[in-house]
Parts: C-alpha cells; structure tokens; sequence
C-alpha cells in the first residue's frame, strides 16, 4: 500500500467545545510548508506554551529529502498571538554535513520559567555507537537559546539508544521534569518494531542532572506521558506487538519504574507516534480532561494502513475512556502535538497534507 508522505505541518486552534463531532471544523493555519525556507521536508513537530503564554513549535528541517536520518536541522517557529500568526523560522541547531538533528521534545520549567529542549544527533556520536544527546534552555520565551551541551554527560545511566519522545514533555506537581522515550537494549527488529522499550528520562534539580527510569515490560517505543489525578504518571505508547491499538503503562514513582502494559482498545493504531495532553483537572479546573490525537487507523505493523484520518479523543475520567472524539483531517496525516492555550483553546499541530 502507498505510505503517506507528509506535506505540510499545521496549526488547528479551536475551543474545546468544538472538538465534539457535532461541532464545525475549527480554524486551521499552515506553520512549517514543504519546500520553504530551502527545506524539502518538515517532520516530526513538537508544541509547547511557554511561561508567558508564546506557542513554540519545532521540528526537523529535512534538507535533502523525507528518509529519517538524513541531513536535518532542528528548527523553530513562535506565535505570539495564540497561533494565529507565526515569526520567520529560527535554526537552533544546524546540522553539519550528514548531520540529523533528530526527535525535538520540549519542556517547561515552571519554577525558573526555563523552556528546555531536547533532541538527538543520530549521525554524531561522542561516547557510543548510537546517538548524540542535546540539551538547549530559553529563558526569554524561545527568543533566544543557550548552545547545545552533551546531554549524556548529565544522565546517571545514560544509555545512548535513547531516542527522545517526540512531542512534549511534563513538570509533576513534585517539579520532576519528565522526559518521555524509548531505548533498544536488546537486539531490534525496526520492520515490526520490536526490541524497543518505552521509559523516560527525568530531572528533580531543574534540568542540571537526569536518571534514566527503568523500561516498560513490552515491545513499545514513541511514547509521551499525563500526570494522573492521584500523582501516578501515565505513558502512552506506540507498540510494537501487532494489537492494533495503543499500549498503556502506570508509574507509581513519578516514571521510576511501571506498572505492567496493557493495551487501551478504545485508541486505534497505525503504528504511528500519537500526542497526550492534560488539558484540565478537577481540583483545579473543576473537570477532568484529557486529550488524545492520532490517526484513526488500525494496522498490525508500520505500513499495513495508510496514515490518515487525524483525530482528537476526550476524556473525562482520568483517560480511562474516551467518549468523545472529532476528526480533524481526513487525508493524509501523522506526527501530532497537543497543547492548551490560557483561555482554555486547544492547539493541535500535525504533518498533513492532500
């Protein structure tokens, strides 16, 4: 079957009211375009909101072509108005010769208003046989960033088939920084995705040091992570394991270790990497919601299906259900990034295209 090749990344803003079916299809805005600013290809986005409310997105600029760990920069574009308009793209960081600066994962320090951003030079290596680790900090709102200091240096336990989210990470209501992922520790099959194992990587000073949480028990990889009602951390996961749907894990200790997978039957999967957002909660909020976006397609293994068909899931019970959900974009569609904006709207950013 032809495989979906991405075209464009765009921003969809919308209320969360219109993300039920019923409701019209809300406001859409291209952010990243294939072929501009001297790029073929924009893959894999990440959004977060900073501190001061600015909507950041980045994403690999692929120069050559659409192939994975070609020669890629990793680059950014802010919005200043809740998305409706975007500033000229910024380089963070340029990739030299082969170069792929890889699997952009965004945090935000609440507590020294600090944006983070994780990513992977898959092409250069400094210690290992697998990937370079890349660690960059904005305290201006993503105006300007510190230069890229080796990661690896900073994690007890590094292991350096790390591959980072993508998407976004968490602050727990502990302050942890958690950053979610995957490794290989053991021999791969990347056709049918085995041998990958989701875990995360996690800071309690601020960013300045990280350990390495122990891996979930079952073949999965792209992952991204809630923090539950009681405190208990949810990964959510794209697997390798030929069920169709996706695969779920609960940490008792703030992503540590996990819970045993399951396998949530009610979230269609391609494979595909898929966003998970906390949008709202009781104690705060007055309501509990969750957000989930993916395509809405069921394959065994990457390549069985098409990727199409970007949906969002509600849920209004700690992500045990999902009751609601509305299609976004019934063409070709992938990689997603949720977040929400302070009056409560909702940004989702997605590879898509016709």
């Amino acid at each position: 079957m032809k495989r979906m090749l991405p075209i464009f990344a765009a921003l969809l803003l919308a209320p969360l009211a219109a993300l039920h079916a019923e409701a019209p299809q809300p406001q859409m805005t291209d952010v990243f375009v294939a072929g501009q600013d001297g790029m073929h290809t924009y893959r894999i986005p990440a959004m977060v909101l900073s501190p001061s409310g600015v909507a950041l997105v980045f994403c690999e600029a692929r120069k050559e072509g659409i192939r994975d760990a070609s020669p890629t920069d990793m680059v950014l574009k802010r919005s200043l108005d809740g998305g409706k308009t975007w500033l000229p793209m910024q380089t963070l960081v340029r990739g030299a010769g082969a170069d792929a600066l890889m699997n952009p994962v965004a945090v935000v320090d609440r507590a020294t208003r600090t944006v983070f951003l994780l990513c992977c030079n898959t092409n250069r290596k400094t210690r290992g046989e697998h990937r370079r680790h890349l660690l960059l900090s904005s305290r201006d709102d993503g105006a300007t960033w510190s230069a890229p200091v080796d990661l690896g240096e900073r994690i007890t336990g590094y292991d350096d088939t790390f591959v980072p989210g993508p998407g976004c990470g968490i602050q727990t209501s502990t302050g942890r920084l958690v950053v979610p992922g995957y490794t290989s520790p053991e021999m791969i099959d990347a056709k049918n995705e085995q041998g990958f194992r989701s875990r995360v990587i996690y800071s309690d000073d601020g960013g300045k040091t990280w350990r390495m949480g122990k891996p979930v028990d079952k073949h999965t990889n792209e992952s991204q992570v809630v923090e539950l009602a009681d405190s208990r951390l949810m990964m959510n996961m794209r697997q390798g394991t030929g069920q169709s749907c996706r695969a779920v894990a609960v940490s008792k200790d703030g992503g540590e270790t996990w819970d045993p997978v399951s396998w949530d039957r009610a979230l269609n999967e391609c494979p595909c990497q898929a966003s998970f957002l906390r949008h709202s909660s009781a104690d705060k909020d007055g309501r509990s919601i969750i957000l989930f976006a993916n395509p809405d397609n069921a394959g065994e293994r990457f390549g069985v299906v098409e990727r199409t068909k970007l949906t969002v899931r509600i849920s209004y019970d700690e992500a045990q259900t999902w009751p609601v959900k509305k299609l976004i974009h019934a063409g070709p569609s992938s990689y997603s990034g949720l977040v929400r904006f302070p009056d409560g709207d909702v940004g989702l950013v997605f590879e898509g295209g016709e």
